[in-house]
């Protein structure tokens, strides 16, 4: 199996996509998700190319390099599983619709007058926490991202996004009762 160059063959090109997704297949055990690690290991390989030493052969290292891709795959997989989507618990309304998502009709002049009442409230409580509160409650409860890309968006540790976020939904909920 040949290096990938500018230069090679459709066909090899071919023969070393199906090589790499035969073993991205073994790991993920899912097509969609193999045609992912798949593109991300012949990435990582031609980034890398200058890497390989030649101590082995090319197969061997690109096994290696598929394998890698696969577990950062699975490893980034679990780490999405783990995270507490936005809307998962805290008080509902009649209809099941959690208090953060409740949203009055255009033409409830009253109910949005309270929702607005409701939300300064909130937004008060939170701002007492501190000034770093309130950035991780309205991107996690009222944009919905997830704990990883406040982390990244704010720099702070994943850690530090799901305490922040836990504290500030605690002084929500107490402040709206």
């Amino acid at each position: 199996m040949p290096m990938l160059e500018r230069t090679a063959d459709p066909a090899e090109l071919d023969r070393t996509r199906a090589y790499v997704r035969s073993i991205a297949l073994k790991y993920v055990r899912n097509d969609a998700d193999a045609d992912d690690v798949t593109q991300d290991a012949l990435l990582l390989a031609h980034r890398y190319r200058d890497a390989f030493r030649g101590d082995a052969q090319y197969s061997t290292w690109l096994y290696r390099v598929t394998a890698t891709a696969a577990l950062m795959f699975l490893r980034k997989q679990r780490r999405r599983a783990r995270e507490i989507p936005a809307c998962s618990a805290g008080p509902a309304d009649e209809e099941g619709t959690p208090w953060i998502e409740r949203v009055p009709s255009p033409n409830d002049v009253r109910a949005e007058v309270l929702a607005r009442a409701d939300l300064g409230v909130v937004a008060d409580a939170v701002g007492r926490l501190g000034s770093r509160y309130p950035a991780v409650f309205w991107r996690r409860y009222g944009e919905g991202q997830t704990e990883t890309e406040i982390s990244r968006a704010l720099g702070v540790s994943v850690a530090a996004v799901k305490t922040r976020a836990f504290r500030a939904r605690q002084a929500a909920l107490a402040a709206a009762g």
